[in-house]
């Protein structure tokens, strides 16, 4: 495949939703060579969805694809045993094996949404570790120091707190260093919390006698609490949620992170991302509206403009016009009366009691039966076949 060297597209992939390069001139001067680049992205397979987050950078291989070059997947089904922990405040359950492969089980699949897998190789980091002996391990470990490790901003922070770091915690830069050694990478992508990570395969190439990586950092995507997305957390918005899940989540971002989720999760050219931003600065647009666009542009891209229309009409419906959703799950209830909280943890419409309880003193649960709306209250209520049952804004259930 001929590598398309064309400046302007190179310039806008260098700049796009990046936070930082090393080495910029060097990345650049290689671009425009037409050398075909070996890019690399590691992933770990912590949970069986991926993400807006992770998408992001799925989003720029795709870009340094279409010009051509080679991109390596590194599935870190060994790493993932331990688990990084660039942006963790206390130290992560590990997963299982089991869990792991539960994971892994469709996760092509949803990279297959964004990358062309037909010309990327796949590579699993455990055909490496898993066959690594101890002392092998123990020599690559010799290359740094454990204050170099413990200088790392969230184990710094974790260090001053008097929060336990676990010592196979401090292993995981080396080990995703070493997966750059093991494939001859010239370019890996990352999180720009990964940025230590991402040095230490520059390091470890050095020492195997290779040519340092180039190092591409791209900026956070904030999720639904404004922390960054983790599916550690649950605030993700996830790429095969269902397009009118996705529209509503996406409705509900903080007007701030609107600019910043043109520029990273769509494609739409920057000189119009850049005319939202300065809009939404003067106060000349409705924000609510940009959403809508952004929105639909994203589920566009996941899915088609026919399910995007469909998920903006459906919004419109519910949360505009308060009308009920066109579809609603149907829960088999008995009628007659029942404790409103534990109404709601039986149709899933709260995990606990006490997370049922928070929703009806918040005033988040309601009844929909006929042409009457009212609120729940704790305490026991009638139930009648043809009810609906509201949480929060987005969550429905019809008693049958």
């Amino acid at each position: 495949m001929k590598i398309i060297t064309d400046e302007n597209k190179i310039e806008e992939i260098l700049s796009r939703g990046t936070e930082d390069i090393i080495d910029r001139d060097s990345l650049k001067k290689k671009l425009m060579s037409g050398e075909r680049l070996n890019i690399k992205f590691g992933i770990d397979p912590t949970g069986p969805k991926i993400h807006l987050g992770r998408a992001t950078i799925l989003m720029k291989l795709r870009d340094f694809q279409d010009l051509g070059h080679k991109i390596t997947l590194i599935i870190g089904d060994f790493t993932a045993l331990i688990g990084d922990a660039s942006d963790k405040d206390s130290i992560r359950k590990p997963l299982t094996e089991k869990e792991i492969k539960e994971n892994l089980k469709d996760y092509l699949a949803q990279i297959g949404t964004i990358l062309d897998l037909k010309k990327v190789e796949v590579r699993h980091n455990k055909e490496w570790f898993g066959k690594m002996k101890a002392e092998e391990l123990i020599k690559l470990s010799m290359n740094f120091t454990a204050q170099q490790m413990i200088q790392r901003r969230n184990f710094k922070e974790r260090w001053d707190a008097e929060k336990p770091i676990g010592v196979h915690e401090l292993t995981y830069p080396i080990l995703q260093g070493y997966d750059s050694v093991v494939i001859k990478s010239d370019l890996e992508l990352g999180g720009f919390d990964q940025l230590f990570n991402l040095k230490a395969g520059r390091e470890l190439q050095k020492i195997f006698n290779q040519k340092p990586q180039d190092v591409m950092t791209l900026r956070m995507i904030y999720g639904l609490d404004g922390r960054k997305m983790s599916t550690s957390w649950g605030n993700v918005i996830n790429i095969l949620d269902e397009p009118k899940e996705m529209f509503g989540k996406l409705m509900s971002l903080q007007d701030e992170l609107i600019p910043g989720y043109f520029e990273s999760c769509t494609r739409i050219p920057m000189t119009q991302v850049n005319q939202f931003r300065q809009n939404l600065l003067e106060k000349a647009v409705n924000p609510k509206d940009v959403k809508k666009i952004l929105a639909k542009e994203i589920i566009a891209f996941f899915y088609n403009h026919k399910k995007a229309e469909e998920a903006e009409n459906e919004f419109e419906k519910v949360f505009e016009n308060k009308e009920l959703p066109s579809e609603i799950v149907e829960i088999i209830v008995d009628e007659g009366k029942v404790d409103t909280q534990d109404l709601l943890v039986k149709i899933d419409l709260a995990k606990s009691k006490s997370e049922a309880k928070r929703l009806i003193e918040q005033g988040g649960a309601r009844i929909v039966f006929g042409n009457a709306t009212d609120e729940i209250k704790l305490g026991t209520m009638e139930i009648k076949k043809g009810m609906v049952i509201q949480a929060g804004k987005r969550h429905f259930r019809k008693i049958v």
